[in-house]
Order: structure tokens, then sequence, then C-alpha cells
């Protein structure tokens, strides 16, 4: 599942190789005795020191290579492959979530006394912050230092404590009263050998080769220089690293889910059932490729947010959803993947059982789930905003906002269409529901805005606009609250133009591309038959050629715009003998003798009329073939990756309105005694679904990118697809449930909202048929053409 995106140079690929070798030779073979032994020797984190593997984002004055926060991706990456949270939590606890804490705030001295340690791999840290009875609320924190003259007297007690039995120093929160604040709380750096500290080592479920303890301070004496930063500021440090210790959880998990899916892929293809090799069963080829599919869109924005940190931005909003979604998925994927081992997961020689046990403290450390859900909600729904604290690892300028693919033109554009729908369509929209279709005025309108020519030429009337602008006219026609409407402007100008735009000859385009440019002339794609679905293979609608004509007899469903429009794209088999590679596009006038429509009645996407089409011995010119004869299942399939990209980001876009309109309901609407917007379930599921949402756009996002530069993407479309419309299915679900009975009447919207998400999952390739190709080119390594056969 290897898949390097624009962050990683061949300067970090160089650096993966050198670690990947020095991990399979000295860290591999001896994970099974550190867990057994509950201990890792010292020995390889000095041998990983010298080897620079450590310190990687420190300064080269402590011994660090002062390199971007991508080499440190790349480290949690590759030592997430070893399958030993044990492994992997002592050294992000050294290097993420106790030194840099020394590294932004401490004094020079603090900095030269413990960081060229830890970075050469002889001092092992920890950082000190739950308690016996307060948890993580750093807060409420019963540990106290107490300063007498040049030291601090440190009581209380700390616990699930990281290193702490084997290691050297912990960076210890506690409680200093000061002077208007008896609550304040800083950070301490205490050497775990001082007088007066009792350790208790734990026994875990998991992380078996990492040593947690119990610790105890009873009158323990520490140096006042060994204050980090200011007295008091503890908790604003704290809030300000818990960023980059949640952060570094996320590459190093992915990388052990991939790791769990090649594993079981692995096993699968081996292991015999009934006969057949279990990775022939189709029950569970889907659930392994829905598995892929939620990793690889955890994997874009877990990029996207270790991008924004190596750009010093502070978002603890996306930081939190990227750990929330992160963990809990890490929990699904263990369980998944062992269940596909069977009675072989449940025994430790097997690689689940660990990894089973491992995960399940993720959705508790570094913030439980709740409290990530907590912290979203606060920043969703109250407008809470947190700031960075002072002190910075690379001395660049704090920024509060995220980094967007859009350009100022493209948010100008985006004002403009906004604007438009809101006064020439929102007003209209029930009465189109009502009629069941759209009317051509509204065609010409959108013609004369320009909004059907962005992807086209600008000899036919286009503007040939970056992709962008595509984006931006698929979300705010997905905004406005009616899937039929637009359903029925994306068929013509994004399906049936696009076709003519790709097969079509020049006098073809020159004949219907700029009247569809202008809205004169209304399209539609069929593709879809009675009975068939989408099978291109077993298409039954022929056309047989006679003299310098094209008989077609069949007929296609479910066709937007099927009714009104004034010409149809219709795939036909030409050579029925070569199954879907007889398939042809060829375009038929609505006016031919032998059409025929009939208007379908439908749950939802009510505003677009989706008719049945037959065909009766129509007779259409040869030279209204789109392209060459016989190659129309390699255009449609070239198709399917700009159309399934386009419902994905339609339908994230759908969710996002979802959520606004209900958190503005919520915030009205009371229950109770209190609005909607303080039950705390509430706010939790809202918090859930923003997490999900914002992290299925930044993957759709990561892929117009890569759309944008040539690449072919049948696997990520198919996930990107799949994923956004299971879940804009289960936000409309959920929104129409906080908008309790009201939202059962069609005077609110989710009820509209929720009819049109029904039908994402089914057209442009149903959930299960894109698990079928998601499946078959994990496991067959099935490619799809990426290029059509030569049009010469």
């Amino acid at each position: 599942m290897e898949n390097r995106p624009k962050y990683f140079t061949e300067e970090h690929e160089l650096f993966r190789s050198s670690l990947k070798d020095f991990l399979t030779k000295e860290v591999q073979p001896h994970i099974n005795e550190w867990e057994e032994n509950r201990q890792i020797p010292k020995s390889i984190w000095k041998k990983m020191g010298e080897m620079g593997f450590l310190g990687l984002s420190y300064p080269e004055k402590y011994g660090g290579s002062n390199l971007d926060f991508f080499y440190d991706v790349v480290f949690n990456e590759e030592i997430g492959k070893m399958n030993s949270g044990g492994f992997t939590i002592t050294q992000q606890v050294v290097q993420y979530m106790s030194g840099p804490y020394i590294l932004k705030y401490g004094s020079e001295e603090l900095k030269q006394k413990y960081l060229p340690g830890i970075i050469s791999g002889d001092l092992i840290s920890c950082i000190g912050i739950t308690e016996p009875g307060a948890g993580s609320d750093a807060q409420n924190i019963q540990t106290k230092a107490i300063r007498q003259g040049d030291h601090y007297i440190v009581n209380g007690a700390k616990t699930f404590i990281t290193n702490a039995y084997y290691g050297d120093f912990v960076v210890t929160v506690v409680k200093t009263p000061m002077e208007g604040n008896p609550h304040a709380v800083s950070l301490l750096v205490i050497d775990l050998d001082s007088e007066g500290i009792a350790k208790r080592k734990l026994k875990k479920l998991g992380w078996h080769a990492s040593d947690t303890a119990e610790l105890n301070f009873d009158h323990v004496k520490v140096p006042a220089s060994n204050l980090i930063g200011k007295e008091g500021k503890g908790f604003e440090y704290l809030m300000n690293g818990l960023q980059l210790e949640r952060l570094c959880f996320i590459p190093c998990s992915v990388s052990t889910m991939e790791f769990a899916i090649d594993s079981s892929l692995q096993y699968m293809s081996e292991r015999k059932a009934f006969g057949r090799s279990i990775n022939k069963f189709q029950v569970l080829r889907h659930r392994i490729a829905r598995l892929a599919t939620e990793v690889e869109v955890l994997k874009a924005f877990a990029y996207y947010c270790c991008h924004l940190y190596d750009q010093n931005i502070y978002d603890v909003k996306l930081c939190s959803m990227a750990k929330l979604v992160c963990t809990e998925l890490h929990e699904k994927v263990a369980t998944q993947c062992l269940q596909f081992y069977g009675g072989y997961g449940f025994m430790e020689e097997y690689p689940m059982a660990r990894m089973y046990r491992d995960v399940r403290v993720g959705t508790i450390g570094g913030g439980s789930s709740e409290v990530m859900r907590e912290i979203i909600s606060k920043m969703v729904m109250d407008d809470i905003n947190y700031q960075q604290a002072e002190g910075n690892v690379r001395g660049k300028s704090s920024q509060h906002h995220s980094i967007s693919p859009f350009k100022e033109e493209h948010h100008l554009f985006r004002q403009s269409v906004r604007d438009f729908l809101k006064k020439e369509v929102s007003p209209y929209l029930d009465e189109w529901e009502r009629k069941g279709e759209c009317p051509r005025s509204i065609y010409h309108k959108l013609g004369e805005m320009g909004l059907f020519g962005l992807a086209f030429d600008e000899k036919y009337g286009g503007s040939n606009a970056d992709i962008w602008y595509m984006v931006v006219l698929h979300e705010e026609l997905a905004r406005i609250n009616s899937g039929g409407f637009a359903a029925a402007m994306g068929a013509h100008f994004f399906l049936a133009m696009v076709h003519i735009n790709g097969e079509g000859n020049e006098e073809q385009k020159k004949k219907y591309l700029p009247q569809g440019i202008e809205g004169q002339l209304i399209g539609c794609l069929a593709v879809t038959e009675p009975f068939g679905g989408s099978d291109v293979k077993a298409l039954r609608t022929t056309a047989v050629k006679e003299g310098d004509s094209y008989i077609i007899n069949g007929s296609k469903t479910f066709i937007t715009n099927g009714v009104n429009s004034d010409y149809i794209v219709a795939a036909c088999k030409t050579a029925p003998e070569l199954g879907a590679q007889g398939v042809s596009m060829i375009l038929i006038e609505r006016n031919r003798k032998g059409v025929s429509a009939t208007k379908l009645d439908k749950l939802g996407w009510r505003a677009s009329d989706t008719g049945e089409i037959a065909f009766d011995n129509v007779k259409v010119p040869t030279e209204n073939l789109l392209g060459i004869e016989n190659m129309g299942f390699y255009y449609i399939m070239e198709h399917f990756v700009s159309e399934r990209l386009s419902m994905a980001v339609g339908a994230v876009a759908v969710t996002e309105r979802a959520l606004e309109m209900t958190i503005q309901y919520m915030k009205e609407r009371s229950a109770f005694g209190r609005t909607l917007d303080k039950f705390q379930e509430l706010r939790h599921r809202i918090a859930q679904m923003s997490a999900e949402v914002e992290m299925n756009k930044q993957f759709v996002y990561s892929l117009y990118e890569k759309f944008e530069n040539g690449e072919y993407l049948v696997k990520e479309a198919s996930m990107a697809k799949l994923s956004a419309t299971q879940l804009s299915d289960k936000v409309t679900f959920d929104c129409l449930q906080m908008f309790g009975g009201y939202g059962y009447m069609e005077d609110y919207p989710l009820a509209r909202m929720w009819r049109d998400s029904r039908l994402g999952q089914i057209g442009g390739g149903t959930s299960e048929i894109l698990c079928e190709i998601i499946s078959k080119m994990m496991i067959e390594g099935k490619g799809y053409k990426t290029e059509t056969p030569s049009r010469k």
C-alpha cells in the first residue's frame, strides 16, 4: 500500500531506506524477546542515535539534524511497521512528548543538560501528567512543587507513565501555587534517580516492550533551575505540546494499519477453506476493500495535518480530529484483520494478537476519544479557538489558518456562484421539486454565467479554467440542497458534454459544445439498462450498421435528463460477440423517429427529470459515432475517475451543509430548559461527524491535486466515492435525527437532503461495485487501462 505524495523528496526516501534497513536488521529480530522481557535495552537507542535517527528536527547545536517534519513522519511510519506498540511509544515519548517542552521553553542550561543525551540515545525521558485521582486533567492535578530557596520540594504521585521505570528523567506537571493563582501549573524536569522517588512497575494489557510505572514523590528536592519556562505557564505549554503528541500517533498508526492489511492479504492468499483460498470470498474481499479505503482516506488527512505542522500552522481542531479518527480506526482494523486470521489471529505467534492488544490504549492516551470530541465540539459549535503558547521549534511565525488548494480567484468565483444560485435557483427549488424537472430557462442562465464552459476550450465558448473552478462549482451546486438540480446540471455539462469533448471529432464538437455551453442544447448520458445496471459487458442495446447508418434497438433506464434533453450519448453494442470490448458511444438526437421516454417517479432528486428511454429501430447516421467503434468501454472507464471524484466532492459538500444547518438549529431549539447544543451526547455526535467530513474533504482535495497532474486514479477515486457517499448517507441520517420530528417534515431541509443523499451509493457505480474494483486491484493486482487506445 505504498503511496508517496508530494510531501516526500528523494532525500526523504533515502532516509526511509536507511532507517528501514536498520530496523530490519537491528530491531525486528529482537521484538519478541523485548516483548517477553518487558524491557528494551538502552543499547538499541544508542545505536539509533549513532545512526542519526533521533533528534531529526532538533537543532544541530544539541546534536540534532534540524530537518523538516516529514523526516519525523518517515521515522514514525517505519517504526510503526515493527508492529510493537511498546517499541514505538518508547521513543515517541522521548522525541515528541517530553523533549520538545525543554526545547521550546527550557533555559539554555536545561537544553544543554538533557537534549544531547536524548538525541544520542544515552538518556530516556518521560512525561508525567496523569495522576491516580485526576487522570489527564492537568488543571486538577494534586502533585505540588513548593519553592524553598533555590529548590522546589515535590510531593505527589503520577501514574501510567511510559518510560518511568527504566528512564532517566521525567518532565513533570506540578502545581506551583502563586499569589492570585493557587492552582497555577508548571513544568519541572525531575531526575528519576532523585532521593524520595519510589517507582512501581505496572502490568499492562499491551505495549509489553515498554516499561510503564507509577511514581511517588516524597519531599523530592529539585533545583529551581529545572523549571521549564515560566512558573505558572505549564498548562499553556501543555496545550501547545499536546498537538505534536497527538500528531505523531497518526503516521505511525497508519503504517501499522497498512502492515495489518498487507499481512492479512498475504495470509488470505495462502489460507484455503472450502477448496479455495479465502481471498476469493467476496465478503472478505469487500471487507478488506472498505478497511483499505478508510485507511487511505485517513492517510491523506494525516499528511495534510503534518504539512500544517511543518509550516508551523497551529490547528488544534484538525490534530484532535485526526487523533480521534485514527485511533478508533486502528482498533477497527486490528479487530477485523484478526478476524481474517481466524483461530490463528488469537495466537501470539501471529502478528494480529499483539496488535489487537497494543491498539487498545490509542483511544485513551494523549487525550481519550471523549476528550477529543469535547475539544472538537467546543471549536465547531462554540467557536472556541485555542491559541499557541510562546516558543517555537523552527522559529517561524505562527499562523492560524489552514492551507487551501484554492486561490483568491477561486474564492471570488465561489462567491459569484453562491450569489447566483441564491438569487436564481434557491427561491424556485420547491416548485421544481414538485414539478419533477428544471425549466430550460435555468440552463440558459447558467450558460450565460459561463458555468457550463469551465472545462472546455475557448474556441467553443468555454473558459478552459483549471480544475479547481470545477471543484468549486460541484461544491456550490451540492450546497443548495437539491440533489436533483445538481444532477440535472451535472448530467448535461459534466457527463454528456464531456464525452463529446473527449471522443467527438471537430465537427461534432462545433455542433454541440457551443450550444451546450450556452445552455441552449441539453444532453444526457445513457449507459444503465433495465435489469442490467451498469454492467457494460451485459449491455443489450444494439447498434447494427446498415450502410451509412446504425439501427438502434434497446432501452436505457435511470437516465438523468432522460426525458427533456435534446440529445443522448448512448452506450450501444456494435459488436455483441466482443462483450465489453464491443461497445460504442453514439450520439442520438431526441427528435429521431423511434426514440421515446417515460418519466420515472423517484425517492429523491425530484428536481431532475429521470427517465427510461426506449429505442425502436432508431436510424442514426454513422457520423454520430463518438470516437472509434468498439472503444466505448474504454471511454466510459476514462471518465469514471472524474465522475466519481465529482460525486465524492459533492457528497462532502452536502455533509458540510447538513452539519451547518443542524448546528444552527440546535442553537435555536430548546428542550428540558436548555438549547440542544448544550447536550453532550449531541455535541459529541456532531464532533465525530465533523472529523469524518474534514478527513474526507482533504482526501478528495489530495486526489484532485494528483488528477490535475495527470495521474489516473481508478482505485483512489473509487475509494473517495465509496467513502464520501457512505458518509453523506450517515451524516444526513444523524442530522435529521437531531431535528427530531421536524426533520421528518418537508418544510425543513433535512428530509430532502436525506432522500437525495441515498442515491450517492448507487449512481456512478454502487458501493458494492466500488468494493469489487478496489479488491481486484488490491488482491489480484488487476489494473485498469490508464489510457484510451489510440484514436488514430
